[in-house]
């Protein structure tokens, strides 16, 4: 399905959140477990966190005025979940792992069945019409301040 533009750039960015989800779901063996215990923190502070805060900032204050607030408490106890889950794995808990990775799947879906297809139908063109900056090419150039 093709996104409004404001919502394109986050649609997108969930490839690779399930993507990652699938390489946890994969992953059996203990040198595998050991990749993603070491790269799946980084990852979520690169990738998923500004993701995060993008929605959190532009998305979510929008579309609580619009009166979705079960929508918007709904995908800020997934993120908080999410985080808290991603600290843990950052802590060395290994066991989250697998947690982590069907939270973050079903939160995507959540995102894309639900939350954005809420957006495109009550959320005005202005908005929605607006793809706004070009991402960052490499995350540690981007801006801080949104």
């Amino acid at each position: 399905m093709k996104r409004r533009a404001a919502l394109q750039q986050l649609s997108r960015e969930h490839h690779g959140a399930l993507v990652l989800t699938q390489r946890i779901a994969k992953a059996r063996d203990v040198a595998a477990l050991a990749r993603l215990l070491e790269t799946v923190p980084a990852t979520f502070r690169r990738e998923l966190e500004p993701h995060f805060r993008a929605e959190e900032e532009s998305l979510l204050p929008r579309l609580a005025a619009a009166g979705e607030g079960d929508l918007v408490r709904r995908t800020l106890a997934d993120h908080r979940e999410l985080r808290i889950l991603a600290a843990e794995i950052a802590a060395g808990d290994g066991s989250r792992l697998q947690t982590f990775g069907a939270a973050l799947s079903a939160h995507v879906r959540f995102e894309e069945r639900e939350l954005f297809v809420t957006a495109e139908s009550v959320l005005p063109a202005e908005y929605l019409d607006d793809a706004g900056p070009a991402p960052a090419t490499d995350p540690s150039t981007a801006p801080t301040e949104r």
